[in-house]
């Protein structure tokens, strides 16, 4: 076993080297449920995994590759791994999507020209209630000691 050879990096550098080997490595788990077999299929988005058996397992061996060499990269660097936790990221989700919604609605459609009559009857109370559902969403994820608090973040 050869000895581990470790650069000692600045901040600047160090985040200039982990942040893109961070989103390539969240890439890699995406490609990943895919090798696996991963569809998903809502109302407005499906997934068509097409991908052979050949395929999947060609992903697979090329992304244990790449996790060795981000591994070998992480540990020669003395970079660090990134621990996102779940609830906070599906609260930011639904929090930055709250706005997409908002800009939904009948008022905000002009700049495509005069909305259609009935339009804002009809989407506005169903964009409200998504909104409502997505509160609802970020409700659920909010740390414990900030539901007791009432806080909003």
């Amino acid at each position: 076993m050869k000895p581990k050879l470790v650069i000692s990096l600045g901040d600047n550098h160090r985040r200039g080297i982990g942040t893109p080997l961070l989103l390539l490595d969240r890439m890699l788990c995406e490609v990943e449920e895919h090798a696996r077999g991963r569809e998903v299929r809502s109302v407005f988005y499906f997934e068509r995994n097409g991908l052979s058996a050949d395929q999947k397992a060609g992903l697979l061996a090329q992304i244990a590759q790449m996790r060795d060499l981000l591994q070998e990269l992480k540990d020669g660097l003395g970079l660090e791994a990134e621990v996102e936790d779940v609830g906070r990221k599906i609260w930011g989700q639904c929090s930055m999507f709250w706005e997409v919604l908002v800009g939904t609605k009948s008022r905000y459609l002009k700049g495509y020209g005069e909305p259609p009559p009935g339009l804002a009857e009809y989407l506005d109370p169903r964009i409200d209630l998504l909104i409502e559902r997505l509160r609802n969403l970020t409700d659920l994820v909010r740390p414990a000691e900030r539901r007791l608090e009432g806080h909003d973040s």
